[in-house]
């Protein structure tokens, strides 16, 4: 069964982004007059580069965009920034390292923003030899690396979290096949591309034939037992391009990939019989209807649902445990 992602970049950075941006626009536009004020064109030129990338990122945060490139563009004006205001001031500018390291995390992907951690900290450190007392440098290192750890160990915990609740969002905890939440996007990305590059889809409607009765003879306890097999049974009968939704109850839907109507129905009808032979119940036979839907031109993924549910309805009627298309 496909496994959804959900390792892609997090709602939150969007909107850190956002404020970092916003924070950095007022703390450096001081800066930027002081500097030119001093003649230091150079560094007054960076923080003008500076300012427009925040300027965009607040642009672009306001309409919930983000913009990895934008963001690699100004980290890289900004320690470049850093490391000539340190060379130049020395001391009274080292205390800006601290806050690139932590915008880092708050802005880029945490693999990225590791990354960038590592190369700033190894140009600025020799820089900071260079030119800080000995004592200052061991002591602006400790902080640096300090810092860097501290903002990593927090994010990734961040991160962990994120992704953790992201997965629990989407997944139906007694079966752990996903929920309805992304059904109707899981559907419409399929018509997509099925429109794209002309590609077989199909759904498959199942529900468990007489799961009201099961529940009343044998107990809610028992019911659960069953859906979590089924559960277990469906997700392990599909291929890693498909996706299983439990949709309500005893009813699941699987979609299917690259499958015309008769693929489909090959494969409906192999997953009713090899579901007739798990030993769901000790001593009791249980068995599953299906509808089959294929996938046709000018479809929306409602009327597509609305076929399979018809076909499996069909099923029903005509004595269950068997496939209607």
């Amino acid at each position: 069964m496909q496994q959804k992602s959900t390792q892609e970049m997090p709602d939150f950075i969007i909107r850190s982004t956002l404020g970092v941006s916003l924070s950095v626009i007022l703390l450096m536009i001081p800066f930027s007059i002081i500097s030119i004020i001093q003649d230091r064109y150079l560094i007054a030129t960076l923080i003008m580069l500076m300012l427009l990338a925040c300027g965009t990122n607040v642009w672009l945060g306001c309409k919930d965009q983000y913009h990895n490139k934008i963001n690699l563009l100004g980290i890289l004006v900004t320690a470049i920034t850093a490391a000539i205001s340190l060379y130049q001031l020395e001391v009274i500018a080292s205390y800006w390292s601290l806050l690139l390291v932590i915008a880092l995390y708050l802005i880029l992907p945490l693999k990225q923003a590791w990354i960038v951690n590592i190369v700033f900290v190894s140009v600025i450190v020799p820089i900071a030899w260079h030119v800080l007392e000995q004592g200052i440098v061991l002591r602006f290192f400790s902080v640096l690396i300090g810092t860097s750890l501290f903002a990593f160990t927090s994010t990734h915990e961040i991160y962990k979290q994120y992704y953790l609740l992201k997965e629990q969002s989407i997944t139906d905890n007694l079966t752990g096949l996903y929920n309805r939440s992304t059904l109707q996007s899981s559907l419409e990305n399929a018509l997509h591309q099925s429109d794209r590059s002309n590609t077989d889809m199909a759904i498959l409607m199942i529900d468990i034939d007489h799961f009201k009765t099961i529940n009343d003879q044998f107990g809610h306890d028992v019911g659960d037992t069953v859906l979590k097999k089924t559960g277990a049974f469906l997700k392990q009968s599909f291929r890693a391009s498909d996706s299983v939704f439990r949709i309500g109850g005893e009813e699941f839907m699987a979609l299917i990939y690259n499958s015309d109507k008769t693929d489909a129905i090959r494969v409906a009808e192999k997953l009713r019989k090899e579901f007739l032979q798990l030993p769901l119940i000790s001593g009791h036979t249980i068995s599953i209807s299906i509808g089959v839907a294929s996938l046709q031109a000018e479809m929306d993924w409602k009327q597509w649902m609305k076929l399979g549910d018809e076909n499996l309805y069909k099923a029903k009627d005509n004595g269950r445990n068997q496939v209607v298309s």
